[in-house]
């Protein structure tokens, strides 16, 4: 069985979730493959917390934070390894944080603080109540409004390229194979283990 679609995510979680959101909201047709009978992957198995600046939270705390702050406390937080960081992934980390927080917090997803997160200088620690099963929840019900395919139980077993465009061959839950076209992208939102990741991107 072949389905086609504009864009195909490889794992639900936050990350996948959030791609899937984005190019539905652009009007492109998404198929989200995700392996486990629900969605979440280990954005559910997380703390839930979330490190931002210029939050309502921080604003009714009387907090004047800034992502200029923010950036320079990440350093003191990578400690020995500050130096392997990715500056302009960091830049665009601090730079969007704000945004990200108020567009989940539209969505319904609720956080308490901020709290003190050393070494940061200011609060900029918000925790997701009840827990962080909140996120996919809520990223899952708003992709499943702006019509997202989800497809749980659908195991991704490789790439295929072809015609210069990039087709996902996947398993299902019942053993058969399917294989999901895209139009334009493919994205790799899986966290699994990075061994497996790299095997995924070197068959293209």
């Amino acid at each position: 069985m072949t389905t086609v679609a504009d864009v195909i995510v490889v794992g639900g979680g936050g990350a996948g979730l959030s791609a899937a959101a984005e190019a539905a909201r652009l009007g492109r047709s998404v198929i989200l493959l995700e392996k486990n009978a629900g969605t979440g992957g280990t954005t559910s198995w997380s703390v839930g917390s979330v490190t931002a600046t210029n939050t309502p939270h921080q604003r009714r705390a009387g907090i004047q934070d800034s992502p200029e702050a923010h950036f320079e406390d990440l350093a003191l937080h990578a400690g020995a390894l500050s130096s392997r960081d990715n500056l302009a992934l960091r830049r665009i980390l601090v730079d969007n944080t704000t945004d990200m927080l108020e567009w989940l917090m539209r969505l319904g997803v609720v956080f308490v603080g901020p709290m003190p997160e050393p070494p940061h200088r200011y609060p900029r620690m918000h925790n997701v109540v009840p827990n962080s099963r909140s996120f996919a929840y809520h990223l899952t019900r708003h992709c499943l409004e702006l019509g997202v395919d989800i497809r749980t139980g659908t195991k991704t077993e490789r790439l295929v390229q072809e015609n210069g465009g990039v087709a996902v061959e996947a398993r299902t839950s019942g053993g058969e194979t399917e294989i999901f076209r895209a139009r334009g992208s493919v994205v790799l939102a899986s966290a699994a283990r990075g061994e497996r990741i790299r095997d995924l991107r070197t068959q293209l």
